[in-house]
């Protein structure tokens, strides 16, 4: 059974890879799940001409979606979930961006957007997590 990102971690990672529970997971997950809204809001809308490459782009958006995740998953089995499943999430808007008839999907684009929540992923081994809850905690 795959672990839910609202509950508690995956029994299998030892407690010294878990991180505490957030405060307020409801509202700091909508945050993210309503970025994710706003990413594929988008990515499906006829693109503005950012004049060259826009696979830097696709990069650091991708990176910064995962880095929210990092700061939210408990445990390792919960990273790999969000960052595969925030991988098939780029994948697929590229697909239906290919679908629009206005945009054009690219593999570049994919490759790109993968790069990028890869990138962000061992900052999870970092400090930020942790500093996030603490944060969180003393918001209320």
């Amino acid at each position: 059974m795959l672990p839910s990102l609202f509950t508690a971690p995956d029994p299998a990672d030892p407690p010294s890879r878990q991180l505490e529970p957030l405060k307020h997971p409801v509202l700091c997950y909508g945050a993210a799940y309503a970025v994710l809204l706003a990413v594929a809001v988008v990515s499906l809308m006829p693109a503005p001409n950012l004049g060259g490459s826009d696979k830097l782009f696709h990069f650091f958006s991708y990176a910064g979606l995962s880095f929210g995740f990092v700061l939210l998953v408990r445990s390792l089995g919960q990273l790999s979930i969000a960052a595969i499943g925030l991988i098939a999430y780029g994948v697929l808007l590229e697909i239906l961006q290919g679908l629009t008839g206005y945009r054009q999907m690219e593999a570049l684009d994919m490759l790109a957007n993968g790069l990028g929540v890869l990138a962000a992923v061992p900052l999870w081994w970092s400090p930020l997590p942790r500093w996030f809850r603490i944060v969180e905690r003393g918001l209320g």
